[in-house]
């Protein structure tokens, strides 16, 4: 009887193990592939060429798009750092988009590399500060898309790929073609006064020059997780998705590894 109990046994915890390995296996299965199902009918560039030409003053300034446009890109800066805040910005190889987006965290979702198709029916365009942006009505003014809507404009398509590669440019040579998509600067330092401060000190606006005396505006949000750190020196580059406000260009790190080169 002891024999045949064991073999039992064995038997027994044979098939306990496989069942075990199947749930393992089974817990562990690659999820979906994620699939928009959707065809852009518009690029970047047509679709800001759409805002000025039918929103931009002398038009209304801003309006809800009523025609079934559909675009797409690739997410290039989104809120992991802090500097960028409610707002991903995506771009394809024409020209890129500010989405204003009423959620936090967004780039769980939207991971940089990740392909993102938009509904833009029913949405809004406006500006912010000379920047075009994608939303939604606040009180007649452009403002974020509420988060219990997004999921109806908003669709991912395949899994995250490698983020755009920045645009290498001058600063002379900068035009608004470059908005809202990733640029890359060369060659270029802080003031020798602002070398050691706190980037606190300079909320909103800390030049960065080329080496002829150009300058471009490094914004520096508050909530930034860099804002304590000290603006260093030396020569590098800095990278970042390219933004304007008021007619001055502004470049927007999204995290303190954009400064590549200077001295720590």
């Amino acid at each position: 009887m002891n024999k045949i109990n064991k073999i039992i046994a064995a038997v027994l915890i044979i098939a306990g193990t496989a069942f075990l390995g199947s749930c393992i296996k089974g817990d562990f299965d690659s999820p979906p592939t994620p699939s928009a199902g959707l065809t852009a009918n518009m690029t970047l560039a047509q679709f800001n060429k759409f805002y000025n030409d039918s929103v931009a003053p002398p038009h209304s300034g801003f309006a809800m798009i009523n025609q079934d446009i559909i675009i797409k890109g690739t997410v290039a800066a989104n809120d992991a750092g802090g500097n960028i805040y409610k707002t991903i910005y995506i771009q394809d190889n024409t020209g890129g988009v500010d989405i204003a987006l009423d959620q936090s965290y967004l780039y769980n979702s939207y991971v940089l590399g990740q392909q993102v198709y938009v509904k833009c029916k029913g949405l809004y365009l406006g500006s912010y500060g000379g920047l075009i942006e994608l939303g939604y009505n606040n009180a007649g003014a452009i403002g974020r898309i509420p988060s219990a809507l997004i999921k109806n404009y908003l669709f991912l398509d395949s899994f995250p790929k490698n983020p755009p590669v920045p645009k290498l440019v001058t600063i002379p040579a900068i035009t608004n073609s470059e908005l809202c998509t990733l640029i890359e600067i060369d060659s270029v330092n802080f003031a020798a006064g602002a070398i050691g401060q706190l980037f606190s000190t300079y909320k909103y606006g800390l030049p960065v020059y080329d080496k002829n005396g150009k300058s471009i505006t490094m914004y520096n949000s508050s909530y930034a997780e860099f804002i304590s750190q000290p603006v260093p020196s030396g020569i590098g580059s800095i990278e970042g998705v390219l933004s304007i406000y008021n007619g001055t260009y502004q470049i927007v790190i999204r995290t303190i590894k954009d400064l590549k080169g200077f001295n720590k």
